[in-house]
């Protein structure tokens, strides 16, 4: 290695070279400064919102807030967003582009983000050129999301409600044929009200006999009643216990359909989006101080190669 470099350390040559050095990040400066200004770097605000999910059911092993930030990071979501603010003609991206999805959603993703808190909630963060449109697209985020899981919910709630109402159709049919079936039989046989008719028409019969009065009607009508008392019996048992389940399921299928038909919010908010009055991108305090530095360090190689080569032809 040169003795020159190994003997001279950058601080002497930082203050042999201290005027060069001092235009270079003088330039430095000024042209970060004019890079850097609205002119060629857009400002961005930002809208942030800290949400907590609420009212909705476990679907895995996943809390309610990875759940949420699932649901959030959804290509639904995305693509409610990209209609409803028009993100393509909003950031200058054109349907005729050759990679124009990869593009947008790029962007999209670059711009809306979604990060677990500490204490399990949810915060949103919007970066936009138009801070309206950032605090916008923060509460509609919210709004999306209520309204995605909300249709999740009723996906699920909707096989529930189809599945007991179909079981509720199907007992009250069975129901009409039992009953229809049990009137049968008072029709046809005089069959009615079991244990009382039994006992009723037994007392009537042998009071009949021991008195020596004419029974064959009364004693056809016993036999219809001792012949067909087990089926009847059966049939009202069946009536019991598919009116008993009727009962059950159409409790069921009205809890299903209140939960069909409710109109609920699936997050609170606890920190609600602003329209920031202060331009969050580009920082242009360190955009200069990091272009300043580099420069310098550059310039400081540059002078390094000139010293030495300087002194290469001094020996």
């Amino acid at each position: 290695m040169n003795p020159y470099l190994n003997n001279k350390t950058l601080l002497e040559l930082a203050l042999k070279w201290k005027y060069h050095l001092g235009v270079i990040a003088l330039i430095a400066g000024v042209i970060s400064i004019v890079l850097s200004s609205p002119i060629f770097l857009r400002p961005k605000y930002k809208s942030t919102s800290i949400i907590y999910p609420v009212n909705i059911k476990e679907y895995s092993k996943e809390s309610y807030t990875e759940q949420m930030l699932e649901i959030l990071n959804s290509g639904d979501i995305r693509d409610e967003m990209i209609k409803a603010f028009k993100l393509d003609e909003h950031y200058r991206i054109s349907p005729q582009y050759q990679f124009y999805r990869t593009a947008l959603y790029g962007k999209y993703a670059e711009e809306v983000t979604f990060r677990k808190t500490e204490n399990e909630a949810v915060k949103i963060t919007v970066l936009d050129t138009d801070p309206i449109i950032a605090c916008a697209m923060v509460d509609s985020l919210r709004r999306f999301y209520d309204k995605k899981v909300q249709s999740l919910h009723r996906l699920k709630v909707v096989e529930e409600y189809n599945i007991r109402k179909n079981e509720l159709t199907r007992l009250q049919k069975e129901m009409d044929s039992l009953s229809n079936a049990l009137g049968d039989l008072g029709r046809k046989y005089g069959v009615m009200e079991i244990t009382g008719q039994s006992e009723g028409i037994s007392t009537a019969y042998f009071t009949a006999i021991g008195n020596g009065r004419d029974v064959t009607k009364l004693k056809e009508y016993f036999d219809n009643v001792a012949a067909k008392s087990p089926e009847a019996r059966s049939l009202m048992l069946r009536v019991e216990g598919a009116s008993t389940q009727v009962v059950k399921i159409k409790e069921l299928c009205d809890d299903a359909y209140r939960e069909l038909t409710k109109t609920i919010t699936y997050s609170v908010v606890v920190t609600p989006p602003y329209v920031s009055d202060k331009k969050d991108w580009p920082k242009r305090s360190i955009i200069v101080l990091m272009s300043v530095i580099f420069t310098l360090m550059m310039a400081m190689v540059v002078i390094g190669v000139i010293e030495n080569r300087n002194n290469t032809k001094s020996l």
